[in-house]
């Protein structure tokens, strides 16, 4: 057969340009099937992609599969253990997945077939796998309804490792040594779990053939039953010469109760706040700067951060407070957080104390549960301080509601609506943005009465403001993935009776479209499979 190469040259030349080339001889077969030679330009042009054509044909039809060993063949996934997937949830899932719908309800999906006790169907496991590779914030619940094919499907791409089953306790050497940078990462971290001590002497062992970048995140694994006998390693690490290595450390140390970071730290803040007494009787803070820096308040993290804003004496300090427990403060002052908070307000020095104390809470050196206190008093702080006081909080601070178990999140927002005006205004716009940042972040789906007395509250909000449709959109677009549907019959019909078009109404239109997609999706998982 002729070099098919020949033909798209000549075609990438063009007929015209290239007078007098001949054009490349087919194959008997296909030339006897091509009509009578035309000499002319427009007959040379039609000759040479009645060739193509012919030729591509002919390539395809006579192509020959490469041999499949059946032998090496990987062998099938086990049987299912999970139910089928209802068709009206399928049907659904395919409507999400065309694009335009809010990622929340992709999520609720997901999690409406974990409670449902179902698995993906499998002609959406690659897209579903490498759209959760794309967006990490999938994996978790796409992880739970992958089923015996969709974790067995896993494998066959290095990308989806988040998703391969676990490592088997003879294989997981191998992963660890050979295997890719995720899935040595999962296999340690899974290590952790069975048998801590031997995964941090594995890290050990390869810790100064590791690039810098790796270090620092394989240090995070050692989260994963975090003990005492971790602390001289964790210690060396802050002795890295690579900064993300150090810091990566510190994060890890500030977690573990009694460390000696955590001491050192402690040791070095106590001195810097003193109660004080005015001369009216109230309360308050003697806060003293540090004065310098030395190498050893450099290593364990002092001065590592950015506080922009501060100046640098107020940034060590926020260093020191944010790797201190916060409730060291309240048994030293004797006050609860929130006068505490109280005091820090009337402080020169109040940003910094907010900032480090804030931090302090982010960065987990105790579990949201045993600072409970401390959590609430810092939400009710952030509602009264002024938009400068609000802004030192860690961008950060509202990711605690991922952590916080749904009912304690729920009780706290119920408390803070109850305590708010039946009418809400500008005053609340605080509140409604704090709703909003909790509604992105938890899980759970609001309590019936909950879900109707915010948005009974807000739709009677927004005709007063009309200068804060931006802060009522925002907020309409958080709670509509997380209000309980059926708790808002009547106030779509309710509000649509005298509302214009266009504007905010469109939003609040969307608001309630996306409900009833929700309440429609939970329908659809009470169907038999």
């Amino acid at each position: 057969m002729s070099d098919p190469g020949k033909l798209y040259g000549l075609l990438q030349v063009g007929t015209s340009r290239a007078a007098g080339v001949q054009l490349p001889e087919l194959p008997a077969e296909l030339a006897d099937l091509m009509p009578p030679a035309d000499t002319s330009d427009a007959g040379a042009a039609s000759r040479l992609w009645l060739s193509l054509g012919a030729w591509s044909l002919w390539a395809r039809a006579g192509l020959r599969p490469t041999t499949v060993d059946l032998a090496a063949a990987p062998a099938p996934s086990s049987a299912e253990q999970l139910r089928t997937c209802p068709a009206s949830a399928e049907s659904l899932l395919t409507r999400l997945l065309q694009g335009g719908q809010k990622p929340v309800l992709l999520r609720e999906w997901l999690r409406e077939l974990k409670r449902y006790g179902g698995c993906l169907p499998a002609r959406f496991l690659p897209n579903l796998l490498a759209l959760a590779t794309r967006q990490a914030e999938l994996q978790a619940d796409v992880a739970d309804v992958l089923g015996e094919r969709g974790r067995w499907l896993s494998r066959f791409d290095p990308a989806w490792s988040w998703a391969a089953p676990a490592v088997a306790r003879e294989d997981r050497l191998t992963v660890w040594e050979t295997g890719s940078a995720e899935q040595r990462h999962a296999a340690l971290a899974q290590w952790r779990y069975e048998d801590p001590d031997a995964a941090r002497e594995a890290l050990a062992q390869a810790w100064a053939s590791e690039p810098p970048d790796r270090r620092a995140q394989l240090l995070g694994c050692l989260l994963v039953g975090l003990g005492p006998a971790d602390e001289a390693f964790l210690e060396s690490a802050l002795d890295d010469r690579r900064k993300e290595v150090r810091v990566a450390a510190q994060a890890v140390l500030v977690q573990l109760p009694d460390s000696a970071l955590r001491r050192r730290m402690q040791a070095r803040s106590e001195p810097l706040l003193q109660p004080k007494r005015s001369l009216l009787g109230r309360s308050g803070i003697e806060v003293t700067l540090p004065e310098a820096l030395d190498k050893a308040m450099a290593r364990d993290g002092v001065g590592a951060a950015a506080h922009p804003g501060l100046g640098e004496k107020a940034g060590w300090l926020v260093d020191l407070l944010a790797a201190t427990d916060p409730r060291v403060w309240t048994a030293r002052f004797g006050a609860s957080p929130a006068d505490l908070l109280a005091m820090a307000a009337r402080s020169d020095f109040a940003h910094a104390l907010v900032r480090g104390w804030s931090s302090a809470v982010v960065r987990g050196v105790a579990a949201p549960g045993e600072l409970s206190g401390w959590v609430h008093a810092l939400l009710l702080f952030w509602m009264s301080a002024d938009a400068q006081l609000r802004q030192q909080y860690p961008k950060d601070f509202f990711d605690m509601y991922a952590r916080m178990p749904a009912a304690d999140v729920h009780a706290h927002l119920s408390e803070l609506v109850k305590a708010s005006p039946r009418s809400w205004g500008k005053r609340e716009l605080v509140l409604i943005d704090l709703l909003g940042q909790a509604a992105r972040r938890s899980a759970g789906v609001l309590p019936a009465a909950l879900s109707r007395e915010i948005v009974t509250r807000l739709l009677g909000a927004l005709p007063d403001m009309p200068e804060a449709q931006w802060e009522l959109r925002v907020a309409l677009e958080s709670l509509a993935g997380v209000v309980e549907p059926q708790s808002l019959a009547g106030l779509e019909a309710g509000w649509g009776a005298g509302a214009p078009e266009g504007g905010i109404n469109h939003h609040i239109a969307s608001f309630f479209d996306i409900v009833r997609l929700r309440h429609e999706m939970s329908l659809s998982f009470q169907e038999p499979a």
